[in-house]
């Protein structure tokens, strides 16, 4: 494995130990009774003026217009819809559950690569597409009786995610990471302070608990995994980067093992070591320097 590849796979499992710790925040915002697009409008305040502070600090907020529209329609089309389809599902299904949903994402993003960019993939995505979705199975499943519509949500917000991702492989090529998520935070916040203030029902932190959770859902929960996995779709593309991903869920129940006492499961510890095992295939083989394309 090359110096880029080793520092891609890094980052892609750095953005998704951050990410894992987003559902321990938002459980403490929505304890003080915060809804969900209130939770969102301020998740993304903080991290906006976050990213903004540092873009201009850095003097990288000097780009050409085309490039603030390109970042900006991507977080206003892209991320801010798929933020809000995975809170409406947890509102219908189990966490666990539509976490699952979730991350049949990687699966789409090969197909989507192979359908719509001519992307073949390769052995080793396929093998660890597999192994990523028994993965999750065996970490993620709960027994239940859920509507429809939950289950419409998850899979709405796992395809609108891949969607999103392969996408973005081809815009921040060409874009700053960092410059790329402030835009894309400055739209999922103007998405949601107009919903939410147009349901005429604002609330404002007020309590340190409230004030810590927020910041750490803009911060540690946002700002840190997006950044990381811009960084490393550039260094080995989107398809590769979220198959990575898969290990959030391992991530996930360790944290809420450690924070809420929660007790693990044989089967989920199996189904983490699965998840892993998906990460090793991955990189059984190094990628060719030029992929391969249908048609070539």
């Amino acid at each position: 494995m090359n110096k880029s590849r080793a520092t891609g796979m890094l980052l892609a499992i750095l953005s998704a130990a951050s990410f894992s710790t987003l559902g321990l925040f938002a459980k403490l915002v929505y304890a003080e009774g915060f809804s969900v697009p209130q939770a969102l409008a301020w998740r993304f305040t903080v991290a906006a003026l976050v990213l903004w502070s540092i873009t201009i600090v850095r003097g990288t907020w000097r780009r050409p217009i085309l490039q603030y529209r390109d970042a900006f329609l991507l977080g206003l089309l892209g991320f801010s819809p798929q933020a809000g389809m995975f809170f409406m599902a947890v509102r219908y299904l189990d966490p666990g559950l539509a976490s699952l949903l979730l991350y049949l994402y990687p699966s789409f993003v090969v197909i989507f690569g192979a359908l719509f960019m001519r992307v073949v993939p390769r052995k080793t995505q396929v093998g660890a597409v597999i192994l990523s979705l028994i993965g999750c199975v065996m970490t993620l499943w709960t027994r239940g009786s859920y509507p429809l519509i939950g289950y419409f949500w998850g899979l709405a917000v796992a395809i609108l995610y891949a969607v999103y991702l392969v996408a973005s492989e081809k815009i921040v090529s060409r874009l700053d990471p960092l410059f790329a998520t402030t835009n894309l935070m400055s739209a999922s916040a103007l998405v949601y302070w107009i919903i939410t203030l147009a349901s005429g029902n604002l609330r404002v932190p007020g309590s340190a608990t409230t004030l810590l959770a927020i910041l750490g859902i803009g911060t540690l929960a946002t700002v840190v995994p997006i950044l990381t996995l811009f960084a490393a779709i550039r260094r080995i593309g989107a398809a590769d980067t979220s198959l990575v991903s898969t290990v959030e869920p391992l991530f996930t129940i360790i944290l809420s093992a450690l924070l809420l006492g929660e007790r693990l499961t044989g089967l989920q510890l199996a189904g983490g070591a699965v998840i892993l095992g998906a990460v090793l295939v991955l990189n059984m083989k190094a990628p060719v320097p030029r992929v391969p394309r249908l048609g070539d």
